[in-house]
């Protein structure tokens, strides 16, 4: 009896023994998953930076052919049009876009100027070409004394060079001592020495190809000679600003008029009075209309709910946009407006996630690539929406609930915490949801691709300036940003475009306004 009640004992003090061991080793456990999840985040953190520096951009992922069929052969199973499939699999994939890495450089100690006094207009060589326009008055010269002439003289651009414009308007007398002239053409800068051409070619250069106005005026200076300060370009911009509004206005209004609307945000620096000189990070908001073909840029100090809220007020249709909170919290309650979600921005995270298990992520990756050689078929076919809505349900869908199932089967595996491919699948099933738009309308796009193309000639202009301005500086670059990138998304050349609306806006009535903007644009004469 006393034997058995010892190994009782014995029994008990071996089982407390292995509940402390089990204890300390799950305490250890727990700490080299702690110290492996550190070193993994490090690691990504390297790996992305190393990427963001020397790495590719591109985001394109191409599967074997076998490896196609596989993935097809198991989601549609035996049902499926074989010819059709053969034709889907065959098109080459345009690769999804991407944005690139933001690099922006500032220089800081620079000494202050001394105050200088303005010494007025600064003379101009003397060498440069004289284009001399000789102006007569319209009416009957009957009874009229000439009296000289008026002589409005400014510069202007053309390809390669600078030229000097010099109007002479005759100028008359009648027998009531009234002097009689035609009156000068309007121009963008009416008391200024800049003409429209001039004008169009300094701003196409700044936001159309990323050239900063100190660049365009030291070239201007070394080729041709002509010196004009920067305060003063700076000025002229100012004009056209404030005369361009009214065009703005109306391009804001048709795109709220669009029933599909992209949006995406971009950083912006901007001097902020706040921070006393100090560049702050502001924003520049771009909702793009794929059906107008037209883009408008806001800017703003924050990016939160309130912006998209207020901008988007008189929207009612389908809102494309990344992960980003501040769109949901701004619709959550609003039945007019469709969240979607891009389709692009899913996959990327996966892409992300390709260099540490590149045979797991190949098989998502090859169910996107099928989705977008779907998409590509239908672009080739030129698809009407209501063709491409019976493609997608056709076959889209069961791509996507294939995806679907293998996301939900990925959230139940033992990945860690915090690694690209666990990051990767919890926000892809997040976005889930608002992806139902995509299989219910045949003129969505997967993606917000569009949007993010026309955010990137903003970073050539972040590269080439250290920022915009103060704040009203950054609102005059989001409006020439509205108008140059409509231009691109309508094949325009942006120096055409504003050579000619800057010569047809001065007379424009408000109900013919529509006809500037780039969609309905059509050259005078």
């Amino acid at each position: 009896m006393h034997q058995a009640h010892e190994i009782m004992l014995d029994r008990e003090q071996i089982i407390k023994d292995l509940e402390e061991r089990i204890l300390i080793l799950e305490k250890a456990n727990a700490e080299m998953r702690e110290k492996a999840e550190a070193g993994l985040r490090k690691e990504v953190q390297l790996r992305e930076f190393c990427d963001m520096l020397m790495g590719k951009k591109s985001e394109k992922f191409i599967p074997e052919s076998a490896v196609v069929n596989v993935a097809i052969q198991q989601t549609l199973g035996a049902e499926f049009d074989a010819q059709e499939l053969e034709e889907i699999i065959s098109v080459a994939v345009t690769p999804a876009g991407v944005q690139q890495a933001n690099h922006e450089i500032i220089k800081g100690n620079r000494k202050k100027k001394r105050y200088q006094a303005h010494l007025g207009r600064r003379v101009q060589p003397s060498w440069l070409e004289v284009q001399t326009e000789t102006i007569d008055i319209s009416i009957d010269k009957t009874g009229l004394k000439p009296m000289g002439k008026k002589v409005t003289t400014y510069y202007d651009y053309q390809p390669g060079k600078i030229i000097k414009v010099q109007q002479e308007h005759l100028q008359y007398i009648n027998d009531e001592k009234q002097i009689i002239c035609e009156p000068v053409k309007p121009r963008m800068v009416e008391k200024g020495t800049a003409g429209n051409r001039l004008l169009a070619h300094l701003h196409s250069r700044r936001f159309g190809y990323g050239d900063p106005y100190y660049r365009q005026l030291r070239f201007i200076k070394n080729t041709t000679g002509v010196d004009f300060a920067s305060s003063t370009i700076d000025g002229w911009e100012e004009i056209c600003y404030k005369k361009l509004q009214r065009l703005l206005r109306c391009l804001r209004k048709v795109i709220m008029q669009s029933k599909y609307i992209k949006a995406d945000e971009t950083k912006l620096k901007y001097l902020s009075d706040v921070g006393k000189g100090k560049p702050s990070n502001g924003w520049l908001w771009v909702f793009l209309s794929p059906e107008h073909k037209l883009v408008l840029f806001e800017f703003n100090p924050s990016r939160s709910q309130h912006i998209p809220a207020e901008v988007l007020k008189d929207f009612k249709g389908i809102l494309q946009t990344d992960g980003l909170g501040s769109y949901t919290a701004a619709f959550k309650n609003n039945d007019e407006v469709t969240m979607m979600s891009c389709l692009v921005h899913i996959r990327r995270g996966f892409k992300k996630a390709e260099a540490y298990d590149k045979k797991l992520v190949a098989e998502v990756l090859t169910l996107f690539n099928v989705i977008y050689r779907i998409e590509a078929y239908a672009d080739k076919n030129k698809f009407t929406p209501d063709q491409r809505l019976q493609l997608r349900q056709k076959y889209t869908v069961q791509f996507l609930d294939e995806i679907k199932s293998w996301l939900l089967h990925q959230q139940n595996q033992d990945h860690l915490p915090g690694t690209p491919i666990a990051k990767a699948v919890n926000y892809a099933l997040g976005q889930w949801p608002r992806l139902r738009a995509f299989t219910e309308n045949g003129y969505v796009d997967p993606d917000n691709n569009g949007a993010e193309r026309v955010i990137r000639p903003v970073t050539i202009f972040r590269k080439n300036s250290m920022f915009a301005g103060n704040e009203h500086g950054a609102e005059r670059v989001a409006l020439f940003y509205s108008l140059i990138e409509s231009c691109h998304l309508n094949n325009i050349d942006p120096f055409t475009y504003l050579c000619d609306i800057y010569d047809r806006l001065h007379d424009c009535p408000a109900n013919q306004l529509i006809n500037l903007l780039p969609h309905n644009w059509k050259k005078k004469g």
